[in-house]
C-alpha cells in the first residue's frame, strides 16, 4: 500500500497554479503569471513588505517587480518540496538572486543570495487568495537590516 495519496483534481490544479506563481511570478516577475494565479483581493504576508500584508494583486505585482529588479534571478527557482491539502498548497523552494540594484535604499553588492522559503498558499476558484511566507533568508535580512529594522522594530 502506498504511503501517500494522490491529489484530487482540485489539489492537482492548485499545485500547478502555485508552481507557476512561484517559478514564473516570484522567480522572474512575469506579470502574465501573476494575472493567471492571483485573485484580485490576494493578501500576502512577507518580509518584502515589512509594514504589513500585501493587499491585492496590484500591490503584489508592484512588490515583486521591485524586488526582482533589484535581485534578478541568478538561476531558476528550485522547488524542494510541495504538497496540497484541500484549498492549501505548501511549497518549499530555493532561489538564488543577485543583488544587482538598489533596494530599500541599500546599494547593490553584486552578491548572490540564497533564499530558502516555505510558502503556504490558500486558493479559491483556482486563484491564490492568501500567501504566507516563512523564510530562512539570514543573508538578505542582515543586508537589509539597517533599513528594515526601524520599520519593523518601532
Amino acid at each position: 500500500m502506498p504511503d501517500t495519496l494522490a491529489p484530487t483534481a482540485t489539489e492537482a490544479a492548485n499545485l500547478a497554479t502555485v508552481t507557476r506563481f512561484i517559478t514564473e511570478f516570484l522567480g522572474t516577475a512575469d506579470l502574465a503569471a501573476a494575472d493567471a494565479t492571483l485573485a484580485p483581493d490576494v493578501q500576502g504576508i512577507t518580509g518584502l513588505k515589512p509594514t504589513g500584508p500585501i493587499d491585492g494583486a496590484e500591490e503584489y505585482k508592484a512588490t515583486i517587480t521591485g524586488f526582482v529588479a533589484a535581485f534578478p534571478a541568478e538561476s531558476p527557482v528550485e522547488i524542494i518540496d510541495q504538497f496540497a491539502a484541500g484549498d492549501r498548497v505548501v511549497t518549499r523552494f530555493h532561489s538564488r538572486q543577485r543583488h544587482a540594484g538598489a533596494y530599500f535604499g541599500i546599494e547593490p553588492t553584486n552578491r548572490v543570495i540564497l533564499f530558502d522559503e516555505t510558502h503556504v498558499a490558500r486558493l479559491r476558484d483556482g486563484r491564490i487568495v492568501e500567501n504566507i511566507v516563512s523564510a530562512t533568508n539570514l543573508e538578505f535580512e542582515m543586508l537589509m537590516a539597517p533599513v528594515l529594522a526601524p520599520l519593523i522594530l518601532k
